[in-house]
């Protein structure tokens, strides 16, 4: 609980989050509301982050929590140490911070962050990320014959053609909701609880008949799991065998064992769901398509990746250009100047000013 603006420090840390998010959120038994203090997205990404930190600390108080545990969790969470906490998978450097900054304010809101502790704490760095990598195109179309090639794969090859043809994010596409697509306008709208920030809010034009055809599919599929209404998603969160709640969203690892069997299958075992976005830009960048235009599908990106893509859109263009006019030679560059006007020497100027 927290008493006079202050988390109790004697707390278990499961009960201590709990009692710190609640503090966080505006609710009411048998009530909902539009009224938030915090984003929705952001009370699953700390809940997400809660329970992987419950697995460590769970069975600690508040105020025996100290810098040990802290560097601990960290080596365990890195290197995915079975005997400290049951995680699925190791974590990378943004997931750790992320997790350990939770901690910390938690740990203040009960007083149990001092000076000392703050001066003495090393947070894992962060790392600086490569571009991530895109399929080739002749991958890409390799993956597509892969997944339609099976009827247990094939919301997989929807998935993939809705993803390359919008270049819309995982998150963006498990957040869609029915009344998000309009397929007699021919659009499809991102809205701001789903995308990563405000400047991904956008519309994305559904521009050929195999994307429509994608989403038809989609639509189908999710009406089969109960998706019916414009508020429900139209990948429905499974809560138990065949049963789905169109209210909720599906999890991240939702589509994840059908997606190896087919990046197993199709010779891409790096591929991952969120690289179909780079690979859609990429084809556009390769096609010459102006970043402003790629923007506008894409919604906001990082000066980097700007400058990654207009490079491949500038490779493009001169690519094109060369296969149309050809590479110039060094005969057909001197006969398009005109003959160079010998200069007179100085002596010749000399003489003409006394003349």
């Amino acid at each position: 609980m927290i008493q006079k603006g202050r988390l109790d420090s004697s707390l278990l840390f499961p009960d201590a989050f709990e009692a710190w998010l609640s503090h966080r959120l505006i609710e009411m038994p048998g009530h909902t509301t539009d009224v938030h203090c915090v984003k929705e997205r952001t009370i699953r990404d700390l809940r997400n982050a809660g329970r992987s930190l419950a697995r460590f600390f769970g069975g600690l108080r508040l105020n025996e929590i100290h810098l040990g545990h802290m560097r601990e969790y960290q080596r365990a969470r890195a290197f995915r140490d079975l005997s400290a906490g049951n995680w699925a998978h190791t974590a990378g450097s943004a997931v750790i911070r992320k997790e350990m900054s939770l901690m910390v304010r938690i740990l203040k809101s009960a007083g149990c962050w001092t000076d000392e502790e703050k001066t003495c704490f090393q947070m894992v760095a962060p790392v600086e990320r490569d571009v991530q990598r895109a399929m080739s195109p002749e991958e890409q179309a390799l993956f597509l014959r892969v997944a339609n090639s099976r009827v247990e794969w094939q919301h997989i090859y929807w998935y993939a053609v809705l993803a390359l043809q919008t270049t819309a994010s995982t998150n963006e596409l498990r957040g869609l909701r029915l009344g998000d697509i309009v397929l007699e306008q021919g659009v499809l709208q991102v809205r701001r609880e789903s995308s990563k920030n405000k400047y991904r809010i956008r519309t994305i034009p559904l521009v050929t008949p195999q994307v429509v055809w994608a989403l038809e599919q989609l639509l189908a599929r999710a009406k089969d799991r109960g998706s019916v209404l414009p508020h429900h998603y139209l990948f429905a969160k499974r809560v138990g065998g065949p049963v789905y709640d169109p209210n909720q969203m599906m999890g991240e690892t939702g589509l994840k064992v059908p997606w190896g069997e087919v990046r197993s299958a199709a010779g891409v075992p790096w591929l991952r769901m969120y690289d179909l976005r780079h690979t859609a830009i990429t084809r556009m960048a390769e096609a010459g398509t102006p970043i402003q235009v790629i923007m506008s599908f894409a919604g906001h990106m990082t000066l980097r990746m700007q400058q990654h893509y207009t490079t491949i859109s500038l490779m493009s263009k001169r690519k094109w250009a060369t296969s149309t006019w050809g590479e110039p030679t060094p005969d057909v560059c001197a006969l398009a100047l005109p003959p160079r006007r010998a200069e007179p020497d100085q002596f010749s100027r000399a003489s003409a000013s006394y003349a």
